[in-house]
C-alpha cells in the first residue's frame, strides 16, 4: 500500500483528505509536529507528500527546501495560495506540482 504523508494543519482539511486517499487505497500519516515535519516525513518514507504552505512554525517553503536537501520524494504543494509567486517558489524550491485550495 502507497503511503501518502499529509502536511495540513486545518484538521477539517486533513480528515477529508485522508478519508478521499484512504477510499482508493493509499495509507495517509500525518503529524503535528511542526517544529520538525521534514525530519518525521523523512522517517516515515512516504511515496508522497502533499504540503500545505501556511503552517505553524515553520512554512511549507522550509519544509520542502528540508525534504529536498535529503530526499527526492515527490512533493506536491497543495495551498490557498494562488500567486505565480508561490507556485514559482514552491516548484524553485523542489516542489513537483502545485495545486490551489479549494480541491
Amino acid at each position: 500500500m502507497a503511503v501518502v504523508f499529509l502536511v495540513e494543519d486545518d484538521a477539517e482539511i486533513r480528515e477529508e483528505l485522508s478519508k478521499v486517499l484512504k477510499k482508493y487505497g493509499y495509507e495517509c500519516r500525518t503529524s503535528d509536529d511542526y517544529s520538525h515535519m521534514a525530519d518525521v516525513i523523512l522517517r516515515v518514507k512516504p511515496q508522497l507528500v502533499l504540503l500545505d504552505l501556511n503552517l505553524p512554525v515553520s512554512d511549507g517553503y522550509c519544509i520542502c527546501r528540508e525534504i529536498r536537501r535529503k530526499s527526492q520524494i515527490p512533493v506536491i504543494v497543495v495551498t490557498s495560495r494562488d500567486t505565480d509567486a508561490d507556485e514559482l517558489m514552491s516548484m524553485n524550491l523542489g516542489a513537483d506540482d502545485f495545486i490551489t485550495k479549494p480541491l
